[in-house]
């Protein structure tokens, strides 16, 4: 089954399964390399670690989840204020999509970035 996860205080699509009373959830490789790019970004702010992309998914996931509970609430992305101004139409767009996904309009807009970024990347 599809459904939209929040995961550290960010939406990810994911598929969960249920089998034999078990249950596990799965994230696209995309949707994995946009958390990992979002906790590298996040760690930062949290710990005195130095967190980069190149650490493995399952040790910034493990980072996360102490920071979390450390935290007693959700972690939150640094606000970015972008250099830069939208046409209104474009901006109301933004705003609408990111209050459907529950997010933040420079969230989502980072998000879409990225994944740009890695599709770019990867067919280079």
């Amino acid at each position: 089954m599809k459904y939209n996860i929040n995961l550290f205080g960010n939406n990810f699509d994911c598929e969960l399964h249920v089998q034999d009373n078990d249950l596990s959830i799965t994230l696209d490789e995309d949707n994995q390399k946009a958390i990992k790019s979002y906790l590298s970004r996040v760690l930062q702010k949290y710990t005195e670690v130095n967190i980069s992309e190149k650490n493995s998914l399952e040790l910034m996931v493990t980072k996360a989840i102490q920071v979390e509970k450390n935290l007693g609430s959700r972690m939150s992305e640094p606000k970015l204020k972008l250099p830069y101004e939208f046409a209104p139409e474009t901006k109301e767009k933004l705003i609408e999509c990111a209050n459907i996904q529950e997010t933040s309009a420079t969230q989502l807009l980072i998000r879409l970035i990225d994944q740009k970024y890695h599709e770019v990347m990867n067919n280079n």
